[in-house]
């Protein structure tokens, strides 16, 4: 039987993994002198990592609440806690409104090339290194506190 509290830590996996990849992808067609909002293959792809990992994302972040839940009532620093639910909802949110941002721009056909779309992909920069440091403080909840791994030590 699967414990609800270990579906958060496989579910993390995946819109840290997408959200990497549409960014690694964004730069790609920028470095190529290319637009965001183009209906070419890379674009497109990088689009489709980021709507996919912001709906992961938003899974993740359910599932985290729970967990958090989980921990605070076994006895964890309910402030440590919150403090990775915060850099997560950050990450999450970032996610959202780049995917929204990308894909309105695809579908009023206005194109994201040049400045505009240094932009869209400095920003998904900076939501990735946001991204790791929720990810680094995730790992010290687990690795250092072991918050739902180990039990609370007196």
């Amino acid at each position: 039987m699967i414990n609800i509290y270990h579906v958060h830590p496989m579910l993390v996996h995946f819109p840290i993994v997408l959200f990497m990849a549409a960014v690694a992808l964004q730069f790609l067609v920028m470095l190529r002198a290319g637009d965001l909002a183009a209906p070419d293959c890379l674009p497109r792809t990088a689009l489709w990592a980021l709507l996919i990992g912001a709906a992961a994302a938003i899974a993740a972040a359910v599932f985290g609440d729970i967990a958090l839940d989980h921990a605070a009532d076994l006895g964890f620093p309910k402030g440590e806690l919150e403090e990775h639910e915060e850099l997560g909802y950050a990450t999450m949110w970032t996610m959202i409104a780049l995917a929204l941002v990308h894909l309105g721009a695809r579908f009023r056909r206005i194109p994201l090339a040049g400045g505009r779309g240094w932009i869209v992909a400095g920003i998904g920069l900076a939501g990735v290194v946001l991204m790791i440091v929720a990810a680094a403080h995730g790992g010290e909840l687990v690795y250092e506190l072991g918050v739902n791994v180990t039990p609370v030590k007196p």
